[in-house]
């Protein structure tokens, strides 16, 4: 009974243990802007995980983005961070991020990090089509 106790304390030191040093990854893309035709449209890009990265087995803990606008004049706009799971191609959980180009967010924590995020930029005004060379970044913090 005695070694028994020794053991369960034992294993739970080591399941403590393995907890607090748990592998922390993260992977990072940034894409060129598509163009937007008329205003009221709308681009969406793809932010794709590694080939490599194998699904159901890392778990989004964290993700920031960066963002740039379309710098046709536009009036308006509507700046938005969507998610689709891997082999899907069904966009949503989107989250309006137009107030702030730059941050880091917790709206997909738990969600599977081999998944695809997206940006969507949506203006309305100004001169098109809308031609941007500016890159939006998205990192994803992983567990």
């Amino acid at each position: 009974m005695k070694n028994m106790k020794k053991w369960i304390a034992i294993c739970a030191m080591l399941g403590a243990a393995a907890q607090t040093h748990a592998v922390v990854g993260s992977w990072t893309k940034q894409t060129a802007h598509y163009p937007i035709y008329f205003s009221g449209g709308y681009a969406e890009m793809p932010f794709s995980s590694p080939t490599s990265m194998p699904t159901l087995t890392s778990f989004v803990t964290s993700v920031s983005y960066q963002w740039t606008g379309y710098g046709n004049g536009n009036t308006s706009r509507v700046v938005q961070i969507c998610y689709s799971a891997k082999y899907s191609a069904t966009i949503g959980r989107c989250h309006n991020i137009s107030d702030r180009q730059q941050a880091t967010i917790h709206n997909f924590d738990g969600l599977d990090a081999s998944g695809k995020f997206w940006i969507r930029h949506q203006i309305w005004g100004g001169t098109y089509p809308a031609i941007s060379s500016a890159l939006d970044t998205v990192t994803v913090m992983h567990q």
